[in-house]
């Protein structure tokens, strides 16, 4: 078996890469790795699953919330273990896809762990939002954002967005500053959908420039017809020792 680090820029986090390194017996391959042990925050573990799509995801919290990390820096050495004696839990997490419609082809924009976004932040952006190939309603604002269950914690959640159990499979399509006026009319409330669904966003100026973001990663988009949003047949597999109660990892990230 092989493996990759992906650790966060401080002394903190690369302490605990240095015993990890110490302590497996294993093959350190950046190219193709069967563990990526993502060292950090929640943005470390983002990246890595970004990196790696198809290794199985190991996260230490030495960051700030922590939401996706199974591992504390006080459960390295059950890491470890882990890793040596095979002992840990694999779930299949949710992935958003996003596809980029031109005139001639369709084009995979990449998949999202956690959301991904359609802004036009100097101007007003105008879409036509499809679901399932009917249409629903004329969009006027910022842009929309689209996240995944686990996304919905993220920056759903500063938008007012519904805080959505991860034990469902969903996506939520939330709005980034509606216009609402007698000329658009918008649903102007979070909308969650059931995870066969597929929302199409269709260009309706076509002299508008706008930017796609997935995850941390945002692309310039000129010249398409339309945007299709879905989850992705690919998920991210996510180790742990025990599995925490999604309510209880909530309540430390949130309330506690």
């Amino acid at each position: 078996m092989k493996y990759i680090t992906v650790v966060k820029n401080d002394p903190e986090s690369k302490k605990i890469e240095e015993k990890i390194k110490n302590s497996l017996e294993l093959e350190y391959d950046p190219k193709d790795p069967d563990y990526v042990i993502a060292i950090g925050g929640d943005g470390t573990i983002i990246k890595a699953s970004h990196r790696y799509p198809n290794a199985i995801l190991f996260g230490v919290h030495t960051g700030h919330l922590g939401f996706y990390a199974n591992y504390t820096i006080d459960d390295v050495d059950e890491l470890i273990n882990d890793i040596k004696n095979n002992t840990y839990e694999c779930h299949n997490i949710d992935l958003l896809s996003c596809e980029l419609k031109t005139k001639n082809k369709t084009i995979l924009l990449g998949n999202a762990l956690n959301e991904i976004t359609i802004i036009t932040p100097l101007k007003t952006l105008t879409l036509d939002v499809f679901i399932d190939n009917e249409f629903f309603e004329t969009f006027k604002g910022t842009g929309l954002c689209i996240s995944t269950p686990f996304g919905s914690t993220a920056y759903n959640k500063s938008l007012n967005g519904a805080v959505i159990d991860t034990s469902l499979s969903a996506i939520q399509v939330t709005e980034i500053a509606a216009i609402n006026s007698n000329a658009y009319r918008t649903l102007a409330s979070p909308l969650v959908l059931s995870s066969n669904r597929e929302i199409e966003l269709k260009r309706k100026n076509y002299s508008e420039k706008m930017f796609v973001t997935i995850d941390h990663e945002s692309k310039e988009i000129d010249n398409y017809v339309s945007i299709i949003i879905k989850l992705s047949d690919n998920k991210i597999k996510m180790a742990c020792h025990n599995q925490e109660d999604h309510l209880k990892r909530i309540r430390r990230t949130f309330l506690k």
